[in-house]
């Protein structure tokens, strides 16, 4: 069983080695939340923010691989260009998701009220706002995967 843990633990210092030298920091989960190397993420329900040194430099992000590629570009000090375009992409998803489920909202009771004309309306303009979600989600998905 020795061998196994020493093989085991081998493999997991390899493993942190190999990320380290892409620059990738590991997130740690603590009480406090989700911590990349100096940079905690906190949770707040569906929504995170990033604090650096006791600020809040991000709030209300959406997307986990947003939050998590940018605490690393923080920790590192790297591309603040890139941060940008990621929490702008961010935004951008969140503003689309909230429409989409409002408009989605607004067909159910246009639905439920018998207005054919207004749910149809509602469905396209729904339609509509969850393609933009989906495309700005891709987005900063790939984004956040690719520095």
């Amino acid at each position: 069983m020795s061998d196994v843990s020493k093989r085991f633990e081998q493999l997991i210092k390899q493993t942190y080695k190999k990320f380290l030298d892409k620059g990738v920091i590991i997130p740690t989960k603590t009480k406090e939340g989700i911590w990349v190397g100096n940079v905690l993420i906190r949770s707040n329900g569906p929504l995170k923010t990033l604090v650096k040194d006791g600020e809040e430099v991000y709030k209300d992000i959406s997307l986990n691989a947003v939050a998590i590629k940018l605490a690393n570009l923080l920790a590192r000090n790297k591309s603040t260009g890139q941060q940008q375009r990621l929490y702008k992409l961010d935004i951008e998803y969140s503003r689309h998701y909230n429409d989409s489920k409002f408009l989605l909202a607004g067909y159910h009771s246009s639905v439920n009220n018998g207005d054919k004309i207004r749910a149809e309306i509602m469905w396209t303009r729904y339609e509509i706002a969850k393609e933009k979600a989906v495309y700005a989600k891709e987005q900063a998905e790939y984004l956040a995967a690719f520095e």
